[in-house]
């Protein structure tokens, strides 16, 4: 049980919240089934599968506002914003219940992986609503970026839309070669984020670009890292509780360190697919 215990003490701490609006589209979660693991974790999978494609649902619609900045759309983010935290709610104070019970090891591993991967998902439609958020002080500011400022925040972007689909889609298909190749994406986007940062200071430098401009570039960076940050989390915790290796920061350390060779493979087809042009 020390997998459970320990993903159940992390969602403890992000637990907590107050109550949300009841009448929210959430897959039900019937307590009637809680006595019997196996309905109850079906009910649990349908559940979390549902919440990740609301958290990836509302990432999108952040990122167009980027582009195409409208009320509509703003307010969905804000409404989809609510469905997660809710879910996010509900799924651990369910799971908290189930995992009072006897458990196979097969349940066990699947309590495990969703214990561990709901407040991943709860932060990704979080980024969403800050990346919401500056879209609309763009707008409401008529911020103007360059357009090498444009061209590098759809690079990446577009590289943050690749590794939320990927995560999303390996965590509801319990796809583990899927789930292998996001790490080398999430590394590539913490480098171009850095770099990117730096070429955003030459801008001010060179006068290109304003510092009210700045401020929010940098958000929309940060937000951007973290956001392949949870992705990474959603895919360690997968692979290493299929392995049982319960430790995933070693796990995660130990892949980086080794840097297999199809590690290296998947990191250079992304360089190459997500390079900024100087």
């Amino acid at each position: 049980m020390t997998r459970q215990l320990e993903a159940i003490s992390n969602w403890l701490v992000r637990s907590g919240r107050g109550n949300e609006v009841d009448d929210l589209p959430l897959k039900p979660l019937e307590e009637r089934f809680i006595g019997h693991p196996s309905l109850a974790i079906e009910q649990c999978r349908e559940a979390i599968n549902d919440m990740a494609i609301q958290a990836k649902e509302n990432l999108f619609t952040s990122l167009g506002l980027m582009s195409k900045f409208t009320q509509k759309n703003y307010e969905h983010v804000q409404h989809i914003e609510n469905i997660v935290d809710r879910y996010e709610d509900r799924l651990g104070t369910y799971l908290l219940k189930v995992t009072k019970y006897e458990l196979n090891d097969e349940q066990n591993e699947s309590t495990g992986r969703f214990l561990h991967t709901i407040t991943d998902f709860e932060r990704i439609s979080d980024h969403a609503v800050n990346l919401a958020e500056a879209a609309k002080e763009i707008h409401d500011k008529e911020i103007v970026h360059s357009e090498d400022a444009r061209h590098e925040l759809r690079v990446v972007g577009n590289a943050v839309e690749e590794i939320v689909t990927m995560a999303i889609d390996a965590f509801i298909n319990n796809d583990l070669q899927l789930a292998e190749k996001i790490e080398p994406l999430e590394e590539l986007i913490d480098n171009l984020c850095g770099e990117l940062k730096l070429h955003h200071v030459q801008r001010l430098k060179d006068g290109t670009c304003s510092l009210n401009s700045s401020f929010v570039f940098n958000d929309i960076l940060n937000n951007y890292e973290r956001v392949a940050d949870h992705c990474s989390n959603i895919a360690v915790a997968m692979i290493a509780l299929e392995s049982d290796l319960f430790d995933t920061h070693e796990y995660l350390d130990s892949v980086k360190r080794l840097k297999s060779e199809t590690y290296a493979k998947y990191f250079e087809a992304y360089s190459r697919k997500y390079m900024i042009e100087n």
